[in-house]
């Protein structure tokens, strides 16, 4: 599941799903605005406060295209006003009949085998958005848990692009497999006739080259140096990284889409700006059971 966190799910109602179909309509409509896919699904009923929806599929503009098993949704009210929702999925996998030709035949078949739990709790108050209980589980044994802070941003459609992220904090337990698969296809694309190990190592060295042009005021104390050390170990390395985020003034769309249009936006000179007075704190800790 891709991230708008970026991560995305719009579902379309078609008649009553639950006892109170006004509200789960009204949900489906603020998750459509944070979201990038359309979800169709028969109705299962209410089931203590939740709008379910079994065995649905999400609609992707472009593939892969998801299936899930369960999806709950629930919002929090004060006042007639939503300032919570809960999303919990299970059974979460790449659709059947993806495109043969969208994914490298190795990390099709990785994606395929896989299927996740995905929960989260998105709220809204006066300071902005905050992600909040993000967790994404799959059955190989990764684990990824998110917490964000985006400023400025709401439940309307659209005001993500207006927020600035000002925290952001993930906790990542890998499992040693899923991302040989994942790094061979980005290699693949990186380098044009080069086969196995050479388009690990492509990616690899493409992770080294961006971590090198990272600013040094990034990373207080070594945390350049852990972040380096976790991308050695990478694609076999188990264990565990917890990465902690955190800008003052945050970065929004504007920072972006000026780095966008530098002359090199990976560049030292574009990452500097775009990082000013931003720090990340990075702990690895390698040979840890997922």
């Amino acid at each position: 599941m891709r991230p708008s966190i970026g991560c995305a799910l719009v579902i379309a109602l078609a008649g009553p799903v639950a006892a109170e179909p006004a509200e789960c309509r009204r949900l489906a409509v603020v998750l459509a605005g944070l979201t990038g896919f359309a979800v169709t699904a028969p109705p299962a009923g209410p089931e203590d406060g939740w709008c379910v929806f079994d065995r649905g599929v999400l609609k992707a503009q472009g593939p892969p295209d998801l299936a899930v098993e369960r999806l709950r949704l629930k919002g929090e009210w004060v006042d007639s006003v939503l300032v919570a929702l809960v999303l919990e999925a299970s059974g979460l996998r790449v659709a059947p009949g993806l495109p043969q030709s969208y994914l490298d035949p190795v990390l099709r078949e990785t994606l395929r085998l896989q299927t996740a739990e995905v929960t989260a709790t998105v709220r809204v108050g006066p300071e902005g958005l905050a992600l909040r209980d993000a967790r994404l589980r799959l059955t190989g044994g990764t684990e990824v848990k998110v917490e964000v802070d985006i400023g400025g941003a709401g439940f309307a459609a659209g005001s993500l692009l207006a927020g600035r992220l000002t925290f952001a904090r993930i906790d990542w337990r890998n499992d040693g497999k899923f991302l040989q698969p994942v790094m061979q296809a980005w290699g693949e694309d990186l380098v044009d006739g080069a086969t196995g190990e050479a388009w690990v190592g492509a990616a690899r060295l493409a992770l080294r080259q961006l971590a090198g042009n990272l600013p040094v005021s990034l990373f207080p104390g070594d945390g350049l140096d852990r972040l380096e050390a976790v991308i050695d170990a990478l694609p076999q390395g188990r264990g565990r990284l917890v990465l902690e985020f955190r800008s003052p003034e945050g970065i929004g769309m504007a920072e972006v889409g000026i780095a966008a249009l530098s002359g090199d936006p990976l560049g030292p000179e574009a990452l500097a700006r775009l990082f000013a007075g931003a720090e990340v704190m990075l702990d690895w800790q390698p040979g840890l059971a997922p």
